[in-house]
């Protein structure tokens, strides 16, 4: 910067109190983005401190210290296994996993941050390695999303939390997965629930049509370029571009969809994003083949400026 402001001949004065405010300019906003990257950084040590925490806390079967991060109204999403929607059922699946495994190691590594209005969001990978009686020393192996509350003195709760593997493996690798052969749905949100859950609800019945006609060319158009989808039995999926390649290749035109039902059970508003905890029915076919799939998703929708939403972060898993 002082190299431009030499090289360029300085025949005023009201000439150089104009570059002096130019100058003025690059540099705060230098100072801003420096300022970003160092807010977001000093966010990203405060979860990675409360994720070693937690891990460490597992590891030693110390529920109740595993339990002091959760919000009173948290909503958990584990793998193969129905939805806990209260800490008091969060700690019973864990006393329970715990009971059924030993020798527990934990390691979650952050992919990305995102400091939303009131939230913050947090995208990662993780690997667990356990025992479960009679089987063989298991890794699990995946992704997952955290939304965390901001609360009091930059403060963090998890009010909501999803995960799930990133390749195929037997669920009865899982100790409770045999727990929900029958899951209980929750209630899905009525209308006039909240502007945004009335608006995303009109885009989930045109995503539920599109599944049905086994449309997959077709779901992109309601992504961010950005986006990053976190499909089961996957790994992320990153980008528009490579989340419309997905769901082309995920279509098999040998199974046909009878019925598709894709609900919400709760919205957070967080300015232009909607945190919605949704879940899912699917009744399909395949030759004489057929069967119900139920799962659950968290779905972080973006209203971008052209005033629609679209999914920015997505995460799915079954039942």
């Amino acid at each position: 910067m002082q190299r431009l402001i030499t090289l360029i001949p300085c025949k005023s004065a009201a000439f150089s109190a104009q570059l002096l405010v130019l100058f003025g300019f690059l540099m705060s906003a230098h100072a801003d983005g420096k300022t970003y990257r160092s807010v977001k950084e000093d966010w990203q040590q405060k979860v990675e401190k409360l994720n070693l925490q937690f891990t460490k806390a597992l590891e030693k079967g110390d529920v109740p210290a595993m339990m002091q991060y959760y919000a009173a109204d948290a909503v958990s999403m584990p793998e193969h296994h129905a939805t806990l929607f209260s800490p008091k059922s969060i700690a019973d699946y864990y006393q329970r996993w715990l009971a059924a495994t030993s020798d527990n190691r934990c390691k979650r590594l952050i992919y990305s941050v995102k400091i939303v209005e009131g939230f913050l969001l947090e995208a990662g990978t993780f690997t667990h390695d356990f025992v479960q009686a009679g089987h063989k020393p298991f890794r699990y192996s995946g992704k997952y999303i955290h939304v965390w509350r901001i609360g009091e003195n930059k403060s963090l709760t998890l009010v909501g939390e999803i995960w799930g593997a990133a390749s195929g493996f037997d669920r009865a690798s899982l100790p409770l997965s045999s727990d929900n052969t029958s899951p209980v749905l929750p209630a899905p949100i009525k209308q006039g629930y909240s502007i945004q859950a009335d608006s995303i609800n009109h885009y989930n019945v045109q995503i539920a049509q599109l599944v049905k006609e086994r449309n997959g060319a077709a779901f992109s158009a309601y992504y961010t370029n950005d986006a990053i989808y976190m499909p089961y039995y996957m790994p992320m999926v990153i980008g528009k571009d490579s989340i419309h390649q997905y769901y082309v290749v995920h279509e098999d035109p040998a199974v046909t969809i009878d019925t598709v039902q894709i609900n919400m059970s709760r919205v957070l508003p967080a300015g232009d994003y909607a945190l919605v905890n949704g879940f899912y029915r699917v009744n399909w076919r395949a030759g004489e083949h057929s069967g119900l799939v139920t799962g659950k998703s968290i779905n972080i929708w973006k209203r971008e400026q052209d005033g629609k939403w679209r999914l920015h972060w997505q995460m799915t898993n079954h039942d």
